[in-house]
C-alpha cells in the first residue's frame, strides 16, 4: 500500500504543508458568540446541580428571573432536627444551619458549599431562618426529589409534632421519589400524609440502634407508596392492625408492598389473621419438604391482601389482584 500522502496527491488533493500547519496553529480560536436560544438556556438551567444554579443566580443577574420560577430536580435532600436549637438542611452539596453555633437566637444562618461557609444575619431563630429557605426552593411546581431523608431527634412525641419542619407536614407540590427515615432509640418517627410522602415511590425506616421501632399504625396505611420497608420487627397486634385497614382502603394501588421483620412465628401470626379478619389460610408443600403459609384478606371483589414470608422473620404483606396472590409466592 502507499503512503497517505501518495494516496492523497493520486486522489488530486495535495497534503497541508508544515508552514500551513504552523499558521493554523498559532491563529486563536474565537469563541462561541451565538447565545443559546431560551427554551436551551431553560433546560440548562432547569438541570444542573442545586449548588450550580446558586452559583449562576449569585454571579449572572440576567438568568435571576428565569431561575426563581424553574423547578428543582434534587438528588438528595437531608433535614435533621433536634429542637429550635439545631436543624440542618442538606442540598445536594449545599448544608445549611448552624454548624456548632453557640447561641441559636442571634438571628445568624450559616451556609456551607464545596469547602466555603458563608454566615449571615437573618432577623429570625436560627430554625425559622432554615424552614423559610426550604419553603422557598422546595415550594416551586415540578420540583422533584430523588431521595429525601429526615431525622428527627427528640424526646417525645409532642416535640415532635411541634419541631417537625413544615416542608415536610405542608403539601408542597414536590415529587420524592425515594423517602428515607432515619430513626433512633429517643424517638418515634413521624410521617404525616401529605401529598408529596403519601405518593413516594418508597418509603424506608431504617435505625441506627437496636431498639425496636414504634409503628404509627394510623399514618402507615394511608401511604400509597409502591414499597414501604421497615428495617425492624413489627408485633402480631401492628401487622393485623396494618392489614385491617388496609383492607378496608379499595383505593390502594394494585402492587404496592409493605415489608418489614416479623418479632414472633409466622403461624402464630397466620392464625391471629384468620381469627380477627376473617382471612383464608393456605399452606403448600414445596420441593424438599418444606411448607409455605400465607393468608389472603378481601379488600374488594377485584382485589386482595396476600400476606407471606418471603424467608424466616421477613414478611411480606401486597395487594394483588383477585385470585392471583398464589403467583406472587414463588
Amino acid at each position: 500500500m502507499g503512503s497517505k500522502a501518495s494516496k492523497n496527491q493520486s486522489q488530486g488533493t495535495t497534503p497541508p504543508s508544515t508552514e500551513s500547519v504552523a499558521v493554523l496553529q498559532q491563529v486563536p480560536i474565537k469563541p462561541l458568540t451565538k447565545p443559546l436560544t431560551y427554551p436551551s438556556l431553560v433546560s440548562v438551567v432547569e438541570f444542573i446541580s442545586f449548588g450550580r444554579r446558586k452559583q449562576l443566580y449569585a454571579k449572572c443577574p440576567t438568568i435571576r428571573k428565569l431561575e426563581e420560577r424553574l423547578p428543582y430536580h434534587l438528588e438528595r435532600v437531608e433535614i435533621e432536627t433536634m429542637g429550635t436549637g439545631y436543624i440542618i438542611l442538606r442540598f445536594e452539596s449545599v448544608s445549611i444551619g448552624n454548624f456548632g453555633s453557640k447561641n441559636e437566637s442571634d438571628g445568624k444562618i450559616a451556609m456551607w458549599c464545596s469547602g466555603k461557609r458563608v454566615e449571615r444575619s437573618t432577623g429570625q431563630s436560627l430554625y425559622e431562618a432554615t424552614e423559610k429557605f426550604a419553603l422557598y426552593n422546595l415550594s416551586r411546581p415540578g420540583t422533584t426529589i430523588k431521595t429525601f431523608k429526615t431525622k428527627c431527634v427528640l424526646a417525645n412525641e409532642t416535640l415532635i409534632l411541634q419541631y417537625t419542619p413544615k416542608c415536610i407536614l405542608n403539601c408542597i407540590p414536590l415529587t420524592i421519589e425515594n423517602y428515607v427515615v432515619d430513626y433512633n432509640d429517643r424517638e418515634e418517627w413521624i410521617i404525616r400524609t401529605t401529598r408529596p410522602i403519601k405518593y413516594a415511590k418508597e418509603v424506608t425506616v431504617t435505625t441506627s440502634s437496636y431498639h425496636p421501632i414504634r409503628i404509627h399504625s394510623d399514618i402507615l396505611p394511608e401511604l400509597n407508596c409502591g414499597c414501604i420497608t421497615i428495617e425492624g420487627e413489627l408485633s402480631y397486634m401492628e401487622v393485623v392492625d396494618y392489614c385491617r385497614k388496609v383492607s378496608k382502603r379499595t383505593d390502594r394501588p394494585i402492587g404496592s408492598v409493605l415489608k418489614s421483620g416479623l418479632s414472633g412465628y409466622s403461624t402464630v401470626l397466620f392464625k391471629m389473621l384468620s381469627r380477627e379478619l376473617n382471612a383464608r389460610k393456605i399452606t403448600l408443600k414445596v420441593f424438599g419438604g418444606n411448607v409455605l403459609q400465607f393468608a389472603m384478606i378481601p379488600i374488594n371483589e377485584s382485589t386482595e391482601l396476600h400476606v407471606s414470608m418471603m424467608k424466616p422473620l421477613v414478611l411480606k404483606i401486597k395487594v394483588c389482584a383477585r385470585r392471583t396472590a398464589i403467583d406472587h409466592v414463588f
